[in-house]
């Protein structure tokens, strides 16, 4: 709480600005807190470095394109492990061929233009400039990865990539429906209490 106060207190952020840079070092902590204990899981069993790829490839992409987004850190922690634990356990020892996987990342090349970004309801509607940039943003890092799986001899590291954006691109596509669902089930509400 001590520093909250003296940043606003001797460096003259306002309430609001001071409850952003509250919301920005929680999150911050909890994204942190989240991968650290989910990277213990998979440190235990020796794939901490495959992990670690994976990490990184769904950080930048969801940052890109938003999707789920829990209420509380125990489901969005659950829901991180789960992804995690289906493209490292479940599907990487899967392996597909690069004639199977390039015509995939181009389906989630499409899914990521129509879909991108969701963000969470708590956070500002992004305007069209912002959609755009967030769909090329997108749609230039799965491109540049569709090209290293092209050029690359196939290892684990290639795979397990493969499988974050399928998974991404999929719950992506569930996030865009499921708040386009969320919204008309207001909508619907709103129109019943008008109608009293």
């Amino acid at each position: 709480m001590f520093p909250y106060a003296y940043i606003k207190n001797n460096l003259g952020f306002s309430e609001y600005e001071t409850a952003q840079i509250r919301h920005f070092i929680n999150t911050i902590l909890s994204e942190i807190s989240k991968l650290i204990l989910i990277g213990l899981f998979f440190g235990l069993q020796g794939k901490l470095a495959i992990f670690a790829a994976a990490a990184v490839l769904l950080c930048v992409l969801r940052s890109f394109t938003g999707g789920l987004h829990m209420e509380h850190y125990l489901t969005c922690l659950i829901t991180s492990f789960v992804i995690f634990f289906t493209a490292i356990d479940i599907l990487l020892p899967i392996q597909l061929s690069k004639q199977v996987q390039l015509p995939v990342l181009a389906a989630c090349i499409l899914i990521n233009l129509r879909f991108a970004p969701v963000v969470s309801r708590h956070r500002p509607v992004p305007g069209k400039a912002r959609i755009r940039k967030s769909r090329i943003e997108s749609l230039v890092l799965i491109a540049l990865f569709s090209l290293f799986l092209y050029t690359l001899p196939s290892n684990q590291y290639i795979s397990v990539g493969f499988w974050i954006i399928l998974l991404q691109s999929a719950q992506l596509a569930a996030a865009y429906y499921g708040k386009r669902r969320s919204e008309n089930e207001i909508s619907s509400a709103e129109v019943d209490d008008s109608s009293l």
